[in-house]
């Protein structure tokens, strides 16, 4: 590819220098035709191929020509680049490659809408983009529709809990445990929030922990592990107060349970179920918990502070009831350390006759 820049050239008589007279022949010039239709073309198109040893002429302030010699080639875009960023050039410039009429500027010819092959191309791009885009934009919404109308489904009245098993349950409430079976029947089974209702279940006081699950279609089960009862106490309405080894009240029943450990101290309470004992009746359940088989056989009663600073354990013997002094029933480091005591001391005395015997204190005495 060849390229020439060409500036135009004024060719008028006055240009030569030496003076002529008008309708004179200029010296030096061929009197053919053809140098004179050279001599027109070079006016009109601004460029005429210099003679062999003849320089070229100063390109005209009016414009300047980019010439391409080859007519199936495309200009060199970093050529032309080169010349548009070229900021000694003021003057426009034409591209012009077959020497017609049809030159344009190059900021033209570097616009999108100069080269139609190349905008056709980004067009069909961006069009095939879109199209792909749209494509995946419905696609999503079909998916979408399809996701929302089957939970829409499986959310009605048509998968709701229509069967409830429940097992575990011994003592608790009944009229409580039928109250969430009634709310977990008929709630649709993707919607049954398992959290909320073992909430409820867990706040019946007998209930310790409580599960909560469903099949589809339409069932739940419900599983309860209850909490374990260990010491019974008077309340302020005569009625005991059934207590597991957190202090819990799990009940309030008639009568004094004979399979509980009885915990009795100054005053008596008035507690409902699901209220927990003070911290010396807490301790006292809790210390029965650590009973050995020995021990546990021959407990009568416990006699607690409501504070836990004083703890009486009550024993039977052959010879009559042993007076077991703790001293403070906190903490479960420091009873099992006493029952330890307690445990070697009854095993010294067998069964020579004692009343009391004192292991609040590492030195047990024994009277």
């Amino acid at each position: 590819m060849r390229w020439r820049r060409r500036a135009s050239r004024d060719a008028s008589p006055e240009s030569n220098d030496e003076p002529h007279a008008a309708g004179g022949e200029q010296p030096g010039l061929p009197d053919q035709p053809d140098v004179v239709i050279l001599d027109e073309l070079s006016r009109v198109f601004g460029e005429t191929d210099p003679e062999p040893g003849q320089a070229e002429s100063p390109p005209a302030p009016g414009r300047s020509i980019i010439s391409i010699g080859a007519d199936d080639d495309l200009p060199d875009a970093v050529y032309l680049d080169e010349e548009v960023d070229d900021a000694s050039v003021s003057a426009p410039v034409f591209i012009d490659d077959d020497g017609s009429s049809d030159a344009i500027m190059p900021k033209d010819a570097t616009s999108r809408g100069i080269e139609p092959r190349l905008r056709q191309r980004r067009i069909g791009v961006r069009r095939a983009a879109s199209r792909k885009r749209l494509w995946w934009a419905l696609l999503a919404g079909v998916v979408v529709i399809i996701a929302v109308g089957v939970l829409a489904l499986l959310g009605s009245s048509w998968f709701a809990v229509d069967t409830v098993s429940v097992t575990g349950n011994v003592y608790t409430d009944a009229d409580q445990l039928a109250a969430v079976v009634d709310d977990l029947r008929g709630t649709p089974v993707l919607l049954v929030d398992t959290t909320q209702f073992e909430q409820q279940l867990e706040a019946i006081p007998w209930v310790e922990d409580a599960r909560v699950t469903t099949r589809f279609p339409d069932s739940a089960s419900i599983e309860i592990r209850e909490r374990t009862p260990v010491a019974s106490m008077l309340g302020e309405d005569t009625r005991s107060r059934v207590l597991d080894a957190d202090g819990r009240v799990l009940a309030v029943i008639d009568g004094q349970p004979v399979a509980l450990v009885w915990i009795s101290g100054e005053g008596t309470l008035d507690l409902g179920p699901g209220d927990f004992a003070p911290i010396g009746y807490t301790s006292a359940a809790s210390l029965v918990t650590k009973l050995t088989p020995t021990i546990r056989g021959r407990v009568e009663s416990l006699i607690v502070t409501p504070d836990g600073s004083d703890l009486v354990l009550m024993l039977t013997s052959p010879s009559g009831p042993i007076e077991v002094r703790f001293g403070s029933a906190i903490g479960d480091n420091a009873q099992i350390e006493k029952l330890v005591r307690l445990e070697r001391k009854l095993a010294d005395v067998g069964e020579d006759p004692v009343s009391v015997i004192d292991v609040s204190t590492s030195e047990v005495t024994v009277r």
